[in-house]
Formats: structure tokens, sequence, C-alpha cells
């Protein structure tokens, strides 16, 4: 054999051998092919996945503290939401308020009072009490005192109107137990009258600044209490 034959046949030997468009042409066993591209883009397209979960789970736990703190700032939140209407219902609820001392029993009984404070409550739901009507003898020399008026039961939608000496000093209005303060003449004629009953009959309490006493009524619709203030 010549030596252009020979080189011929190597040529021919060697291009059988060089992959064509990236593709490995060599087959054993009938295994299949390997396409050197196909993976890279496989590989790449695994890695693009594998980047996206691994950004999204450092996302997460980058706003899991975020999301910890928004939590722990609207638990306790809500927990002084609670506590506050807690606390107020403690302070509004006259049941928390109702004073159960011996001087509270012994108001009751006797309808008066010059220990209990302003405002003091005495019952958690209404109870009638006997009308009854008052003098009160003082020696102040002022022209004027304090009158204040409450229900020292539960609110219960009771109405009275006061008087002096027959005039009106407003319209009628519902005793709360918070009082109504009012300036009187430190002598003359007090009334109060019964305008509405909320149930259980119109009971209220009322102090007098010039004696230093509170009295425990009760009154009818239409009826009254007479307060009469006279200077020895």
């Amino acid at each position: 054999m010549n030596g252009s034959n020979q080189g011929e046949r190597f040529n021919n030997m060697n291009m059988q051998q060089i992959p064509q468009s990236g593709v490995n042409v060599q087959q054993q066993n009938n295994q299949p092919l390997y396409y050197p591209e196909s993976a890279q883009n496989y590989a790449a397209d695994l890695y693009a996945q594998q980047q996206a979960i691994y950004n999204y789970n450092r996302n997460r736990m980058q706003e899991k503290p975020k999301i910890d703190r928004l939590m722990r700032k609207s638990g306790f939140a809500f927990l002084g939401i609670c506590a506050a209407a807690l606390f107020s219902m403690i302070l509004l609820n006259p049941v928390a308020n109702v004073n159960q001392s011996s001087a509270a029993t012994e108001a009751l009984e006797l309808q008066l009072s010059t220990e209990l404070g302003i405002g003091t409550l005495l019952l958690w739901s209404d109870e009638e009490m006997p009308a009854q009507d008052y003098t009160i003898t003082h020696s102040s020399r002022s022209d004027s005192t304090k009158l204040y008026i409450w229900d020292y039961a539960a609110e219960d939608g009771d109405y009275v109107q006061v008087l002096v000496d027959g005039v009106p000093l407003g319209d009628p209005f519902m005793i709360k137990n918070k009082p109504v303060e009012y300036t009187i003449p430190s002598t003359g004629e007090v009334q109060v009258i019964g305008v509405r009953d909320g149930g259980g009959g119109i009971t209220y309490a009322v102090h007098y600044d010039i004696n230093g006493t509170t009295y425990f009524n009760g009154t009818d619709v239409g009826a009254g209490n007479v307060y009469t203030l006279i200077r020895e």
C-alpha cells in the first residue's frame, strides 16, 4: 500500500472518532447517546431552581424576625387594650364601688349619714326607700350653700327635678352615680320631685354642705321630698 492510501485511511478513521455538532456518536451496548450541550442546559436550569429556592428561604428567614416583632407588638397592643377595657369596667362599674362598710349599713337604716362622702354608692340595685321630709337647721351666715344629688344604687333611668321655693333650678334630669352640683340659698325650701321611675322606685341621695349631711331618700312619680333650710 502506498503512502497516499495509508494517509487517507488514517484520516477516515480519525473523522469517525471526532464528535460532530457537540454530539458524541460513540455508543456501546445500546447505551443512550450523551449530549454535553443538553446536560449543560439541564445543569444550568437545576442550578437556577436551587438558587431560587435558596433565595426564597433566605428571604423568609430575613422576614421572620420582622413578622415576629410585628406579632409581638400586636399581641402587646391587644393585651393593653384588654387591660384598659377591664380597668375601665372596674372603675365605671358601680358594683365594684359599692360601699359595704358598717357606716353604709347604718346609712341605709337611718336614711342619712355624716360620715359617707359625696357620691357614695350603697346598693347594687334599686330597693324601695321610704319617702322622708327633713328640716335642716344650721348657724351658717353664708347666703348660699352647695347641694349634690346622685343615684346611690344602679343607674336605672330615674328622673327628678330640683326646685327652690317652688322655682325649678333646671329641667328634669336622669340621676346618675356621678353627683350633680347646685348652688342654692342657705335658707328656704328645696324640693326634689319625682318625674320618671326607671324601675324599682325613684331613689336618690342628696348632700348639703351647710350641715355636712347626706340624705338617702325615695319618692314616687309626681310626688317629692321637701328639705327646709332654717338659720338659727
